[in-house]
């Protein structure tokens, strides 16, 4: 199903990240952990990738009013344009699809691992959650080069000082198998959620498995510089 969207914000979430607010179609339905797709009617600039992109879905399932998509500038073509697409500026969107779906009930630890803009499915979860009762811990392990390259890290400080059982853990090194190894000594029994660049996720996924944490205690999804 295509629908019709407007944007209603823009905004600059850390240094060469940038969030879009569109409007929610009455009819788009998602989940927690899912994408979409936007199809601009044209660009400025030609981009061999055309005029849509995938993007996970940054907002609440429980916020009827609007969607947020969350990106890095990368200078493409269809980026660009984004950005500069005023306020009022129609897009086509996809009905939302992806099997990265986040758990809406579990007795389970969770861990979220999240490379840069790969934090968007767990913000999306995260603020559902929001006035919930949570009943198990979730672990969040969000990587990025430095703090004023975080997006929405101010936020998960929040969250993270509202909820008891949530712990914001931002690590500025690059990633190793090695270090995933001993993050995933310390949660043995919990099920691992990975989102990022595809060498990141490569590079969690081996720690990971070195530790004995089987594959089917990690999900994964990778970003491919879209």
């Amino acid at each position: 199903m295509v629908f019709e969207a407007k944007i209603i914000a823009h905004k600059e979430v850390a240094d060469g990240t940038h969030e879009v607010t569109l409007n929610r179609p009455a009819a788009f339905a998602f989940q927690a952990g899912q994408y979409l797709q936007i199809a601009l009617p044209k660009l400025a600039i030609s981009d061999p990738k055309g005029r849509s992109r995938l993007f996970s879905i940054a907002s609440s399932p429980k916020n009827q009013d609007y969607l947020q998509i969350v990106f890095r500038d990368s200078g493409s073509g269809f980026k660009n344009a984004l950005i500069n697409s005023p306020v009022g500026s129609s897009v086509r969107l996809e009905q939302a699809a992806g099997s990265f779906i986040l758990p809406k009930q579990t007795t389970r630890p969770q861990v979220f691992v999240a490379g840069g803009v790969g934090i968007a499915p767990f913000m999306s979860y995260l603020q559902q959650k929001v006035g919930d009762v949570w009943g198990y811990p979730i672990t969040l392990l969000y990587g990025n080069q430095n703090p004023e390259s975080a997006a929405y890290l101010q936020e998960l400080k929040q969250m993270q000082k509202e909820q008891k059982f949530l712990s914001v853990n931002d690590i500025y090194k690059r990633p190793t198998p090695d270090l995933f190894f001993k993050l995933a000594e310390k949660q043995k029994q919990a099920m691992w959620w990975v989102v990022g660049p595809p060498g990141m996720v490569a590079t969690t996924i081996n720690g990971l498995q070195l530790a004995g944490i089987k594959s089917d205690n990690i999900m994964t999804e990778s970003f491919d510089g879209y």
